[in-house]
């Protein structure tokens, strides 16, 4: 998959998720006592899973960059280390790109 392509999709998944939360927000807001549980799970795993299989994520650094980082928003540097102690950026969507080619190396 090209760096383009894979950025997109990034990019329109961050927004599936946005868009959930925007929805959960709204519905919280009208009936406090909602609990925030509307997911679009089906779409997010589908294009998530797909990305894997196609990037050969055998590390499973989408998801960490997608749930853990909250699609880089939370990244500090330093976080992630190569073996020699250099910091490896997973701010955006290139930077975790280039972590995924990289590790196939």
């Amino acid at each position: 998959m090209n760096k383009e392509l894979f950025i997109k999709t990034m990019e329109q998944i961050k927004e599936l998720v946005r868009e959930q939360d925007a929805f959960n927000d709204v519905l919280s807001h009208i009936d406090p006592e909602f609990g925030g549980g509307y997911i679009y799970s089906k779409p997010i795993n589908i294009l998530s899973d797909l990305l894997k299989s196609l990037m050969n994520d055998k590390y499973d650094n989408i998801s960490y960059y997608m749930w853990e980082l909250n699609f880089g928003d939370n990244y500090e540097d330093g976080m992630i280390t190569d073996q020699n102690n250099n910091i490896i950026p997973l701010k955006t969507p290139e930077d975790l790109y280039n972590l995924i080619i990289d590790s196939q190396e």
